[in-house]
């Protein structure tokens, strides 16, 4: 375990924002966090960071930042179809998505290139291409704050929703590890006919193929790299608002003045595109100053260089009432504003 004082954050956000935080952790195990809640840490302001790819930080944190460090993927049972894996915190997404898929291990392959570490995962429901962190977690290892014990939540403790989970609205608990139930060719349950997947994989792509799994997360890290931008070169979080889920009625009557309107079925409810409102209502390119909407991407606000949290934020304000004015329908950012 490390720690760090007045350590600057500017590394750990991939808006690329500069932010002080008082005290900066590494932590590897369990016990380091045991050794930080007999020290009285917890009952200071704290949180967790990982890839920081969600974050953005509107003032300098007054509190101790928390950064898993380990990385081990332990695996854990070998059935004929399936194999659990266990995942430490600190591992990022992506490197464990390449493992799995490298060994012939299905289910990730869909959240290829998503920018966080493997603790986010369960926390925010990460998803993409019509896969979700609660499609793959069986169980997620915690250290729970408030009495210094390690618990563990299954799938169905975890109250997963569309980027969301139970530890989103009960902080007091770290995550430590994380465990995946993925399946073993030829049991794949592949997932193709979100967004433009199938169509990036072309014509020749074969389902029953061994190698399906390497062309899926190829396809995925293509179309991903063509729309978002390199953090290390444009700061960004990837995608800034939730893709709004609204009434059946609320579609059926946007489509009569926008038939085009891209949607898809989530149960009895409907989910439209965030980034397609966004680019109707104008915004897609534009650039002030140093934030800007990005040109591939309008679901992508992002830092041209030199930006302050408030200017990415107050951007964000003027876009998501832009959309509520000219189509009714409130977005909400997937991001979360650090501030005091």
């Amino acid at each position: 375990m490390r720690e760090f004082k007045q350590y600057q954050l500017k590394a750990h956000n991939t808006f690329g924002i500069p932010a002080l935080c008082d005290r900066f952790v590494e932590f590897e195990a369990e016990a380091d966090l045991e050794k930080l809640y007999q020290d009285g840490l917890f009952r200071q302001p704290w949180m967790v960071v990982g890839c920081g790819a969600n974050l953005l930080f509107c003032d300098d944190y007054k509190g101790t930042i928390l950064h898993p460090v380990s990385r081990q993927v332990t695996l854990l049972e070998e059935k004929e179809r399936t194999v659990l894996v266990r995942v430490d915190a600190g591992m990022v997404l992506d490197d464990f998505i390449a493992l799995s898929v490298s060994k012939g291990w299905g289910g990730v392959e869909n959240l290829s290139a998503i920018p966080c570490g493997v603790g986010a995962a369960p926390v925010q429901n990460v998803g993409a291409y019509g896969v979700e962190a609660k499609d793959v977690v069986e169980r997620v290892h915690l250290f729970n704050t408030k009495d210094g014990s390690m618990v563990e939540f299954l799938n169905e403790d975890c109250a997963f929703g569309y980027r969301d989970s139970y530890f989103k609205s009960h902080p007091d608990y770290v995550v430590v590890a994380v465990d995946f139930r993925l399946t073993k060719y030829p049991f794949h349950q592949l997932r193709l006919d979100y967004g433009n997947l199938r169509a990036a994989l072309g014509d020749s792509f074969d389902e029953k193929s061994e190698v399906a799994l390497s062309q899926i997360r190829d396809a995925v890290c293509r179309v991903r790299d063509s729309k978002l931008p390199n953090p290390s070169v444009i700061g960004s979080a990837g995608s800034f608002f939730k893709n709004p889920v609204v009434d059946r009625s609320v579609v059926e009557k946007l489509l009569v003045d926008y038939p085009n309107m891209p949607f898809y079925e989530v149960g009895d409810k409907r989910k439209i595109p965030a980034g397609w409102m966004i680019d109707q209502a104008g915004w897609k390119g534009f650039r002030e100053g140093n934030v800007g909407v990005y040109e591939k991407q309008a679901l992508v606000l992002v830092n041209y260089g030199g930006a302050t949290g408030m200017e990415v934020w107050n951007l964000a304000l003027r876009v998501a009432a832009s959309v509520k004015e000219k189509f009714g329908v409130e977005i909400s950012p997937e991001v979360i504003r650090i501030h005091s």
